[in-house]
């Protein structure tokens, strides 16, 4: 039997002396070295391979495209490296979904409406002040950020600077760190907060001691309130990241700024790498296309000739 711990390891190194960082296919990579050391795998079949593929029902079609692609570089590193027999999977045996898949933005109008009623669904709540307060909290966080649920609920006290008005992200989704900037008002609310609740409380301990499920649960409880539909394809509390991103764009072109100044700091803002990847966020909303066409007119309306009256 091989000692893939081992070898697995040999094999990041490879990579990084290639010069890739490396840092997000490393968590693949030690999905695949705990898969193959338990179940005891002493030859890299296509069996193995198709069931390491088929271990996690709930992840997307992208998701598993990008996790075998890491085990076929895994597998050529193998075969043409280290001279181990093993299955190669071919190249586009799991496909990207690309399914055009479109997001619900929130218009200005909603998201006013939904910050008027985030206490509505916290009645039943009445004698939970702490809820009462972080709730509302949390969604305001969620919009006003880009942020997303699993990242924010994983902010500990020690990660927030009053001072310099931001959190220090450790545990994202790329497992990398980054800095979320908070505006004046929202600093406020969140330093409130946490003197409120955690005066006498370690700087180990997260801000919000809450659930994804319960925040989704409790966001798609304001929707019914301010009747916004709700159907299959959402809108879900992700989206509000989505609308981040289109209402500083959008805010962007009112304000007559250089949208090629902006990008970068919503793509640092969101913890991306490269402007390619913001663009699954960005989407043309009613309000966007409304100022554009505002601007247009306003910039080259005179490009475009009147029509006169037509003489019969």
């Amino acid at each position: 039997m091989y000692d893939y711990n081992t070898i697995l390891d040999e094999f990041i190194q490879f990579k990084h002396f290639l010069g890739y960082k490396y840092k997000t296919d490393e968590i693949v990579i030690n999905e695949i070295k705990k898969y193959l050391i338990e179940n005891n795998v002493t030859e890299i079949t296509k069996e193995v391979t198709e069931t390491y593929a088929r271990l996690n029902s709930n992840i997307s079609a992208n998701t598993i495209a990008r996790n075998m692609g890491v085990f076929r570089e895994f597998c050529n590193f193998l075969k043409c490296y280290k001279d181990i027999d093993c299955y190669q999977i071919p190249n586009k045996i799991y496909p990207q979904n690309h399914n055009n898949f479109i997001p619900y933005i929130f218009s200005y109008k909603e998201i006013k409406l939904i910050y008027s009623n985030l206490d509505k669904p916290l009645k039943d709540y009445h004698y939970n002040y702490y809820r009462q307060i972080s709730y509302p909290l949390i969604i305001k966080i969620l919009y006003q950020t880009g942020m997303r649920i699993g990242e924010l609920i994983n902010i500990k006290l020690k990660d927030y600077s009053h001072e310099l008005s931001m959190f220090k992200l450790i545990n994202t989704k790329n497992n990398e760190e980054r800095y979320v900037a908070i505006s004046d008002s929202l600093n406020k609310e969140i330093s409130n907060f946490i003197n409120k609740f955690h005066y006498n409380i370690t700087l180990d301990n997260s801000i919000f001691n809450v659930s994804k499920s319960t925040i989704s649960k409790y966001f798609k409880k304001v929707l019914n309130v301010c009747n916004i539909k709700i159907t299959d394809k959402g809108p879900r509390l992700h989206d509000l990241r989505h609308t981040y991103v289109v209402h500083n764009i959008n805010k962007a072109i009112k304000q007559n700024k250089d949208i090629n100044q902006i990008l970068p700091i919503v793509m640092t803002q969101l913890g991306h790498k490269s402007l390619n990847s913001i663009i699954y966020y960005f989407h043309i909303s009613k309000d966007i296309l409304g100022t554009i066409n505002e601007i247009s007119e306003k910039e080259l309306g005179y490009l475009i000739p009147c029509i006169g009256e037509i003489d019969e």
